[in-house]
């Protein structure tokens, strides 16, 4: 099941334990995403998919990630928020993970995000 709806300001997929939403709010040139659910190979799609696409279309110049809610991160999700933090740069733009858990922020050593503030 995949439901994008990105006017209304969400995108929600995958089934059971694998259910995956990213909420999105836009003000002015900054999108605010929080990211519920596991954020695993057979979800990174939508962020590849859907929300680059809409962060190039519309111009984002800051983007911020509320980890708060995710559950889980596995390497491709690393690496779809890593190609994410890659599309910001050439952009011009900043990104920032903000909430999250200690173990999740020691995992992303080496990935030279910029983390604020530890859930």
């Amino acid at each position: 099941m995949v439901l994008m709806i990105l006017k209304m300001g969400y995108i929600l997929c995958g089934e059971g334990d694998y259910m995956f939403y990213i909420h999105l709010k836009k003000q002015g040139n900054c999108l605010y995403v929080r990211l519920d659910g596991k954020l695993v190979k057979t979800e990174t799609f939508q962020i590849e998919d859907f929300l680059i696409p809409y962060i190039k279309k519309n111009q984002i110049k800051n983007l911020f990630f509320d980890c708060k809610n995710l559950k889980k991160l596995d390497l491709d999700g690393k690496y779809a928020l890593l190609n994410t933090k890659i599309k910001m740069k050439e952009q011009k733009g900043s990104f920032l993970l903000c909430n999250m858990t200690k173990a999740m922020k020691e995992g992303l050593v080496g990935f030279h995000f910029k983390i604020r503030s530890e859930a």
